[in-house]
């Protein structure tokens, strides 16, 4: 339980913005925030929409990890999927996901949807 409080105290701290994120299948990238604690990226926040006309069960993605002069520091693949406690987006909502990382001097996060699945 302190571990999880104290990377949720970590997040409400100074948060970055992500410079670029691309959609995918009428889904969107909303918003991204990530934060750095001593030098290094911890993880980061997404929260994706729904906006085409059915249900979304499973989404796949890639992060790239820069810092404020743009270097590209590190990609990382990132997934959500539904399941028996996790609702299928439905069209017009949204649905967030908390990705723990690590990369040494990134301070922006990039999301690219690579993968959508839609529920059948």
């Amino acid at each position: 339980m302190k571990p999880l409080l104290l990377t949720l105290l970590c997040f409400v701290g100074s948060i970055s913005l992500a410079q670029s994120n691309k959609g995918k299948s009428g889904v969107s990238v909303v918003s991204v925030k990530t934060q750095s604690v001593l030098g290094a990226n911890l993880g980061y926040y997404v929260q994706f929409k729904n906006n085409s006309s059915s249900p979304v069960d499973g989404l796949k993605w890639t992060a790239i990890f820069t810092d404020n002069f743009g270097k590209s520091l590190g990609t990382r693949s990132g997934q959500w999927q539904s399941g028996n406690f996790i609702s299928a987006i439905e069209p017009g909502d949204t649905t967030e996901d908390l990705e723990n990382n690590y990369v040494k001097g990134a301070t922006k996060v990039s999301i690219t949807i690579t993968s959508v699945h839609f529920a059948k």
